[in-house]
């Protein structure tokens, strides 16, 4: 409460002391005073001042940071989008690695690709330069200017022109005319004009995915391992041409109704001037992807690195970007096909709901299916996917596991990624080196078809182009799914398996960085520190486990109980002999209750209608003295 009214006499003070004061350094003093005290309270502070095209984004957080949904619950612009990675593009410490790893690789190349990299990372400092005529713009030029480094800002987004839409690899247009484009039209503009000299206007193309294509599709140059270019190119993302090789289009779906989700609340979008009309629907800035991993680092060293955000904004991010992963990207359905006395057959079926491949972006980007069967004695008979302390994958080939239609030994994982090939072939993660995609099982979004004008850029490669089961289903295309099979060797264990299938998420790894903590420089040598002192835990993207009993008409005289036939086709007879039978239940094989049935006392020989079911099921029979026994059928 003290701090509070320490901000408010502070806010009075600013407006009495500055009423004389002509108008850009009037608000300059008060929004210096304002943004100081309040992020002494909350973290770093946000830039302020102004480029020649550009301001910085604590200049907006006077009016556009304190927004509040209709149960009062803040949905700040600021507050939220500064603690997200585009907030944090530039401060990024593995991509300010990279990006002197490229340099060291090919020196020759370092200023350019220096230029390349800030379009997208630090537009702010890049733009501007490339505005007032300057042919290349350095990392080192980025990092010693606080409003490049406020990453991809308010006045980024809402100032590039509809003209460029369509523009790809960071070559937007930004206007020179201080023209901030909304989603709202007739905007009240006098408070924007007369503070920090912006014109706000209406234009539809503000919520276009074309907007995010801008930056989320990369196309590099390829050069040899001399570092001669070859004239080739690479595509290094396409998250734009995989949303388009979908139904999201046509249904009305783009990247900001994910990313930037909308709520029906009518929500004061400035605080200026306080009888400002609430609009609706308004887009909450969280841009929540999936990349836990780095903005838990952002948050963990967040002192070194120079976060502008707090902890607990931090915490807020990771939040909504674990729900993102485990919520909007896969659902899962784990299934017994089948048993024999030698092998149990299951299958996981993966089912992409995001807009583009799963996992999408940076090619060190990936998921991994971890598979584990375990005995009634608790013991472990069958793991693929298995990790070591620091989560590498133990059983990976060392250059690149390929994709797996069917996984029947411990030596196989399946990991859905996108690898990069060299022009000799060889996997390499030097993107200037990049010439070809050696494999790419990403999980395509619903609707995705190799016949799509932009398949050339989204391709499948590798053995998932290959797989019936790979975004097909029933023999047709675009199921935007994968089934992935697993044969489980029993060796004559005829007891109850439990099975857990588990898809995890994975920003990084240990040998994805191999190259390049190789090379030392200032930036590398920064992030290996952080890296090695950071939280690795992969993120849990979901999980499924079935139990399975052996398929018999009777397999233990010792309980007196038959259930016949097996298979069925309509009626299953349940002889209990002496037994008294208290509740007999159906169900599915991943737990989903089909039939329940409660018995008031002993019927001798029960009859069941299974006709509706169809495939392998599990029939529980629970006996007076607590007992259970379990039968698995088959009904055809």
């Amino acid at each position: 409460m003290k701090i509070k009214l320490q901000i408010l006499l502070f806010i009075l003070l600013a407006i009495f002391t500055n009423l004389n004061l002509p108008g850009q350094n009037r608000h300059h003093r008060f929004h210096n005073n304002f943004n100081n005290m309040a992020e002494n309270e909350k973290g770093g502070a946000l830039p302020m001042g102004f480029n020649d095209l550009f301001a910085g984004s604590g200049e907006c957080m006077m009016c556009h940071n304190a927004q509040v949904n209709q149960q009062g619950e803040s949905i700040s612009i600021l507050a939220d989008w500064r603690s997200t990675m585009m907030a944090n593009s530039a401060r990024d410490p593995f991509w300010q690695a990279k990006v002197s790893h490229e340099g060291l690789v090919n020196p020759q190349h370092k200023e350019v690709l220096e230029d390349v990299c800030t379009r997208c990372h630090a537009p702010v400092g890049n733009h501007n330069a490339h505005h007032n005529g300057q042919a290349l713009y350095s990392a080192n030029e980025m990092r010693a200017d606080p409003l490049a480094m406020d990453g991809v800002q308010c006045t980024v987004c809402h100032q590039i022109k509809e003209s460029s839409m369509g523009s790809f690899s960071g070559q937007v247009e930004i206007g020179a005319d201080k023209k901030i484009w909304g989603p709202f039209v007739n905007p009240f503009t006098n408070p924007m004009i007369n503070n920090i000299g912006y014109t706000p206007e209406y234009s539809n193309h503000i919520t276009s995915a074309k907007l995010c294509g801008a930056c989320h599709t990369l196309i590099t140059n390829t050069v040899d391992l001399n570092g001669v270019p070859t004239g080739g190119e690479f595509v290094e993302q396409a998250i734009f041409q995989e949303w388009e090789n979908s139904i999201h289009p046509t249904a009305g779906n783009t990247c900001q109704s994910c990313h930037v989700p909308r709520i029906d609340d009518p929500v004061k979008i400035s605080s200026m001037p306080p009888w400002l009309d609430p609009r609706s629907p308004f887009g909450m800035h969280q841009f929540a992807g999936a990349n836990v991993f780095m903005t838990r680092l952002l948050k963990d060293f967040g002192g070194q690195i120079g976060v502008t955000a707090s902890p607990a904004q931090f915490d807020s991010t990771i939040a909504r970007s674990t729900r993102m992963l485990q919520n909007h990207t896969l659902d899962f359905m784990l299934s017994e096909e089948i048993r024999t006395a030698d092998t149990l057959f299951v299958s996981l079926l993966m089912q992409n709901k995001a807009g583009h491949k799963f996992p999408a972006g940076y090619p060190s980007r990936r998921a991994f299916v971890e598979l584990i069967a375990i005995n009634e004695a608790g013991d472990t008979i069958f793991h693929s996917g298995k990790t070591d302390a620091n989560y590498n994958l133990l059983a990976e080939d060392a250059d690149f596991e390929n994709h797996y239609p069917m996984i029947n030994s411990e030596e196989q994982v399946q990991i859905y990624e996108m690898v990069m090939g060299d022009v000799n072939g060889d996997v390499t993660t030097v993107l200037e080196r990049a010439a070809i995609h050696l494999k790419d099982n990403r999980i395509p979004p619903l609707g995705f078809s190799s016949g799509h004008f932009s398949y050339d850029t989204t391709q499948i490669v590798g053995a998932a182009a290959n797989d019936n089961d790979f975004n097909f289903e029933d023999g047709k295309e675009g199921s935007g799914s994968d089934i992935l099979k697993f044969h489980i060797p029993l060796d004559g264990f005829g007891g109850v398996i439990n099975v857990v299938a588990k898809v995890y998420y994975q920003t990084v790894n240990n040998k994805w960085l191999e190259h390049m903590f190789g090379y030392s420089s200032a930036e590398i040598d920064a992030f290996k520190s952080f890296y090695d002192n950071a939280d690795k835990t992969p993120v849990l993207v979901g999980s499924q486990n079935i139990s399975s009993a052996a398929l018999s008409v009777d397999d233990n005289p010792l309980d007196g109980i038959s259930v016949f036939p097996n298979p069925v086709r309509e009626i299953l007879h349940i002889s209990p002999g002496s037994l008294n039978v208290k509740h007999i239940s159906v169900y599915k094989l991943n737990g989903e209750l089909l039939s329940d049935v409660h018995l008031t006392q002993n019927e001798g020989s029960f009859e069941m209608n299974v006709s509706r079911y169809n495939g392998v099921h599990i029939i529980k029979i629970e006996l007076e003295g607590n007992k259970t026994v379990t039968r698995k059928i088959l009904i055809n």
